[in-house]
């Protein structure tokens, strides 16, 4: 222990303080108070990058969310984005595993998985 405080008194991180009855006290000096070491949140890492990140697409996550299942054709008329563009968002995220087809059926429409429901949480909560 010794060691230590030599080690926090050389760097100027604590002091030593008599009290009445003459027995060392320590307190943390202002340099100490500032030590990354002793703020945690300073040094908080980011939170890791969501698979998707564009407005566009929470925008779309959104709208499927909100009708509980969409096809394309009405979400190409419901947003305003053309057809194509659209289509190859749709099998964007279906690649991530973010949506997914209600059925087998060739029109089926497309609803959130869980992943979809937790990344448009999480997108929702850092624009926030």
């Amino acid at each position: 222990m010794k060691g230590i405080l030599q080690e926090l008194f050389v760097q100027s991180l604590v002091k030593a303080v008599q009290e009445l009855d003459s027995s060392p006290t320590y307190r943390i000096t202002s340099v100490g108070l500032e030590h990354p070491q002793r703020v945690p949140d300073r040094n908080r890492a980011r939170a890791p990058r969501l698979p998707v990140e564009s407005d566009r697409v929470r925008v779309v996550l959104s709208t499927i969310r909100d009708c509980r299942s969409l096809r394309i054709r009405d979400a190409t008329e419901r947003l305003g984005i053309p057809h194509q563009s659209l289509n190859a968002l749709f099998q964007y995220l279906k690649r991530k595993r973010l949506i997914a087809k209600t059925s087998n059926d060739l029109h089926a429409p497309y609803s959130l998985t869980d992943d979809g429901h937790a990344i448009l949480t999480e997108m929702t909560r850092r624009a926030a």
